[in-house]
């Protein structure tokens, strides 16, 4: 069997994974649908009213990015609950399953029933394009919530992985002063190749109150209350770290300070940029 003769399942997810369903129908000759909030304005897609009907249907399962964010429910918009264990126990022996961040439990699963299994974020390509993706509206949902400009404001970004870089070099082309704090030397050395300030962790409670806007990409708390106390109070927090985040959102709300934790910015700002790069994921996993 050809793979685009293979029966694909697109279930639950955000905006992205809409957008995904309509533009798999140029690829696939059967696309299903089950718990994906706005199915039923896509033609030409068949949709499923129960998990178990869906997934004995499917060859080929397409899950959310990320695929959980409690650990416990596969994500949906809509009012779909779908438990883990009953998403592990439905998944059919001998085909394929697509997702973001696959919970390991699920992934356990799939090994005893020859699920061959392919994460979007384990993809180069899509995680680079995911970090560019966040990294812009990272800072639209910035600049959005502030009364300031960037240009020539004090920018502190946490941690100097994918997303840190890519928001790091966006704010530079906006003129923003840009401080990495990092961990890591090797990070704060490379951080001051590109003409950022580099920072340890330690001296962010020093440089804190200076920061007009701060950009969290740690998933540990950084940004607790005693660090919270000396944040300038006109400044922006944007948190893009796995939930719950690194930040003490608490302490930001007794003191006044603007901040968010923002999660799935890519089906939020860019859904359909988002789904061509998940379906050029998808047909090249499939090639290959």
């Amino acid at each position: 069997m050809e793979w685009s003769d293979k029966k694909i399942l697109v279930l639950g997810g955000d905006l992205r994974l809409l957008y995904l369903a309509d533009v798999l129908k140029d690829v696939f000759h059967q696309v299903g649908t089950y718990a994906l909030d706005g199915a039923e304005q896509l033609s030409g897609i068949e949709r499923f009213d129960s998990l178990e009907s869906a997934m004995q249907w499917a060859d080929i399962t397409v899950t959310p990015v990320p695929f959980t964010k409690d650990g416990t429910h596969l994500l949906t918009k809509d009012d779909t609950v779908i438990v883990l264990s009953d998403f592990s126990n439905q998944l059919r022996e001998n085909t394929i399953l697509f997702g973001g961040n696959i919970a390991s439990s699920v992934l356990e699963a799939a090994q005893t029933k020859n699920v061959l299994c392919y994460d979007f974020m384990k993809m180069e390509e899509i995680a680079v394009e995911n970090a560019i993706t966040t990294a812009e509206g990272a800072i639209a949902e910035a600049i959005t919530l502030s009364t300031q400009n960037m240009n020539q404001e004090n920018c502190l970004v946490l941690g100097y992985g994918r997303c840190a870089k890519a928001i790091a070099k966006r704010l530079q082309g906006l003129d923003a002063k840009v401080t990495i704090g990092a961990r890591k030397e090797t990070a704060r050395e490379n951080a001051k190749a590109q003409g950022y300030q580099g920072i340890s962790l330690e001296d962010i409670p020093e440089l804190i109150s200076t920061q007009q806007f701060i950009f969290n990409t740690i998933p540990a708390m950084v940004l607790d209350a005693e660090i919270i106390d000396k944040v300038n109070p006109d400044a922006v927090i944007i948190d893009i770290a796995s939930a719950p985040g690194g930040t003490d959102f608490e302490a930001c709300k007794k003191n006044g300070i603007t901040a968010k934790l923002s999660l799935g910015i890519p089906g939020r700002y860019s859904p359909k940029t988002s789904a061509r790069i998940l379906l050029s994921g998808i047909v090249t996993s499939l090639e290959n």
